[in-house]
């Protein structure tokens, strides 16, 4: 059993109880009201009744050597420097939270917490092939070195093609980088990318991953892994990829989590530009110069972030639930009760954030109390 329990350690053993381990965490939570309150109703050996539509987390609830793991978890990454960053922290990225059900409760990273996405940053994923072409390659670091040097954070997966090509693109405008892992963070994966992944580390960009220290990577954790790369990101941007390709699963997670999708169009003849094209097709947003990323996100060209015109684009720029509350204004909703609905946020949430929508300007009220998008 453990002894000398910390939050973080209970956190790690929370999020071992099996997925999703988000939604088994809050049926837990409405329980034992606290992680301290759940973790002593182990302690007690008490049979969590919340946990009836999840019987194989109501089964590892009463392992205890499953515990055990959690802390020699938390003992190995302390001993090779690694952090650790749980739900309950302040600084756990807010849009990650907001992921359908799939939240992971522990990031285990080394770097600088603070390359992570906060309240008022803009954050996008770039995301290609593995075997990108060289058009794809010189793409991926120019789109992610522009973006990079107004201020955006930029976020990917550390793979060989498009996404090392966004990392490098990013430190070479001295920005800001994200690289999410489906190994432990401690396992550098593809072995080729060990100086990136020390120079990202090192230049104060951040390596995460929600898996523990040590493990290996395998090919279930590679969709896991993209939903965490969309998922920290108001936009991706898909910059080539083939039928069926990795880069399709991180446009799909960000499509699933209400986020912006973009794609840079390619021949038609070309494998590689099949699941752009296709993305396209559906929907996401063509890419045909850096203006669009500009446009559509609220940025500067000129550096920084502009809020100064009006569009759907524009208020994905705003933080959560800023962004949602303001879009359900504009698309007509002019009253709390009708942006409740329309959002699913609660009542209290919905008057917060018309609360700082008005401080900041974006919207007003008038005489009879509707809201609308202030011009």
């Amino acid at each position: 059993m453990l002894r000398d329990v910390n939050e973080k350690i209970v956190m790690i053993w929370l999020s071992l109880l099996g997925s999703p381990n988000y939604r088994i965490y809050r049926a837990l939570l409405s329980e034992f009201g606290t992680n301290a309150g759940i973790y002593d109703a182990f302690s007690r050996g008490e049979k969590p009744g919340s946990l009836s539509e999840f019987p194989k987390a109501a089964g590892k609830f009463a392992d205890r050597e499953l515990a055990e793991t959690a802390l020699g978890f938390y003992r190995k990454a302390q001993e090779s420097g690694m952090n650790i960053l749980t739900y309950s922290d302040p600084d756990y990225p807010e849009l990650l939270k907001h992921l359908p059900a799939a939240c992971p409760l522990v990031l285990y990273y080394y770097g600088d917490k603070a390359a992570l996405p906060r309240e008022d940053d803009i954050a996008v994923a770039i995301v290609g092939s593995r075997h990108c072409s060289g058009s794809g390659e010189v793409n991926s670091r120019q789109y992610a070195y522009e973006l990079a040097k107004r201020g955006v954070i930029v976020v990917s997966g550390l793979a060989l093609g498009c996404d090392g090509a966004a990392h490098r693109g990013a430190l070479g405008a001295g920005g800001r980088t994200v690289a999410v892992l489906a190994s432990g963070a401690d396992v550098v994966y593809p072995r080729e990318h060990k100086k990136l992944y020390n120079d990202i580390i090192g230049k104060g960009g951040c390596v995460l991953s929600e898996s523990p220290p040590g493990c290996i990577p395998a090919r279930q954790l590679f969709p896991a892994r993209n939903r965490i790369i969309a998922g920290l990101c108001q936009a991706t941007l898909v910059v080539e990829a083939a039928h069926r390709s990795g880069a399709l699963i991180t446009a799909d997670k960000a499509i699933e989590a209400d986020r912006t999708v973009f794609a840079l169009p390619g021949d038609v003849r070309n494998p590689m530009a099949y699941g752009c094209n296709e993305l396209i097709r559906q929907g996401a947003i063509c890419v045909t110069d850096i203006g669009v990323i500009y446009d559509e996100l609220g940025i500067d060209p000129e550096g920084g972030k502009a809020h100064g015109a009006v569009s759907n684009g524009w208020l994905i720029g705003l933080p959560y639930p800023l962004g949602r509350v303001a879009d359900a204004v504009m698309k007509g909703s002019d009253n709390a009760e009708a942006i409740a609905e329309k959002t699913e946020l609660d009542a209290g949430t919905v008057a917060g954030s018309l609360t700082m929508l008005e401080i900041r300007g974006i919207v007003r009220r008038n005489d009879y109390g509707d809201y609308s998008i202030a011009k």
